[in-house]
């Protein structure tokens, strides 16, 4: 049976690809910090799909976390780099640990887990890294100043080392959903009312997007079709315009507005 890797696996798009890929007959290495959440994913996933289903509780932003993960897996047919977070606020009033933080999990250790399983995919001839990105990816977004930058960083590298790779037979694909409801919102501290008119995407139909990306050897995809227009008609638009109208779809929070009132002199 093919085998799967999924970071992040305990909540959201990670839990809904977990359990496309068991449903599809992949056996799995699911990896998260919330350990019992994952153990009680597994064991459904085993019982419903027959398939073997594995955790692993690790921090992957820990220095030896590609490592660890390397020896507990060995070889699988699929990564997914799914873990990540964003913090929603001006950027001067997003704790510096956050903004850090979000470097080194979005950015740092999606790159350390590609670079320890791309030798062994490339020898072999045969594999796919699916990164979890973001339409943040293709704009600066204010409020979102980090998020936002990291996601592009995870689509470029995404893009620049599938070219490299892809003639050893190996993929790296980029997903990169709109808003999807999920835990996200809540660590972002931001909610899903923000651009009301923007249309969400569900977990579920996210894992059904990535499952046909690692099938079909897409490299990079947006799911939904009004969303993937939006994008593509930034090419068209002055940064100016495209930065103003990113601040607006997701505004300030506006519980730190009031705070910042009240604190104004008078």
């Amino acid at each position: 049976m093919p085998k799967a890797i999924i970071t992040g696996a305990s909540a959201g798009i990670g839990d809904a690809l977990a359990r496309r890929l068991a449903r599809a007959g992949y056996d799995l290495l699911l990896v998260a910090r919330r350990e019992e959440r994952l153990k009680e994913l597994a064991a459904t996933l085993s019982r419903e799909h027959k398939v073997q289903v594995d955790v692993l509780g690790l921090d992957v932003t820990a220095s030896d976390a590609a490592a660890r993960l390397l020896e507990r897996a060995g070889d699988a047919d699929v990564l997914v780099n799914n873990a990540g977070y964003g913090k929603h606020g001006p950027s001067h009033e997003v704790a510096l640990e956050a903004s850090t933080g979000m470097v080194r999990l979005n950015c740092e250790a999606l790159t350390g887990l590609m670079m320890a399983f791309l030798p062994r995919m490339i020898a072999r001839k045969s594999g796919t890294i699916l990164n979890i990105a973001s339409i943040a990816g293709f704009q600066p977004i204010p409020w979102f100043a980090v998020y936002s930058a990291t996601k592009a960083y995870v689509l470029s590298l995404s893009i620049a080392v599938d070219a490299e790779v892809k003639r050893h037979g190996v993929r790296v694909l980029s997903l990169c959903p709109g808003p999807v409801p999920t835990e996200f919102q809540a660590i972002a501290e931001t909610d899903a009312d923000h651009a009301r008119w923007f249309p969400r995407v569900s977990a579920e139909q996210c894992a059904e997007d990535a499952y046909w990306m690692i099938r079909r050897g897409r490299r990079v995809w947006i799911p939904n079709w009004f969303v993937r227009t939006c994008i593509r008609l930034e090419a068209l638009v002055p940064m100016s315009i495209i930065v103003y109208f990113a601040g607006r779809t997701v505004p300030p929070p506006a519980k730190k507005h009031a705070a910042n009132k009240q604190e104004t002199p008078a």
